[in-house]
């Protein structure tokens, strides 16, 4: 992702995002985008942490154009729960980035799904559920265009 959002932010790249919150949206188009900050989320759920080595089961599935690797825990102490990574086999450049994360505890569940598709956009969709207070949804949907 990091050379994802050098790519955007050298571009200096634009974006249609709807954004949802609890059943009301809007629509936004932005071109003065902290790339690094608009996919911190993507950043977080980096795998690659000592203290998760050996956590993940992988699984490659190699089609015609793409493979397609996938990591995936069921340990409940790690929010990162699954990520699917698609790649180009004859240029080796990330093409898509799926991630699930999860949270949980006595206070509040939280999920999140992450999206990435190099050259179109990204998605991000999230469930937060504070017990005894109050449930939110959100989304944003974006697409990359020209400014």
């Amino acid at each position: 992702m990091a050379k994802q959002v050098e790519n955007l932010q050298e571009r200096g790249q634009w974006v249609r995002k709807e954004v949802t919150k609890d059943g009301h949206s809007h629509v936004v188009e932005r071109g003065d985008i902290d790339w690094k900050e608009e996919l911190d989320a993507f950043k977080e759920a980096d795998i690659n942490r000592p203290a998760w080595r050996g956590q993940f089961k992988i699984d490659t599935i190699s089609l015609e154009r793409v493979y397609v690797i996938t990591y995936k825990t069921e340990n409940e102490e790690i929010p990162v729960k699954n990520v699917v990574i698609t790649v180009d086999k004859d240029t080796r450049q990330c093409l898509q980035v799926t991630v699930d994360k999860r949270t949980e505890n006595f206070l509040y569940s939280s999920d999140q799904s992450l999206f990435f598709t190099t050259g179109e956009g990204y998605m991000m969709k999230g469930k937060l559920s504070v017990n005894y207070l109050f449930d939110s949804e959100y989304s944003i949907e974006s697409e990359f265009i020209e400014s």
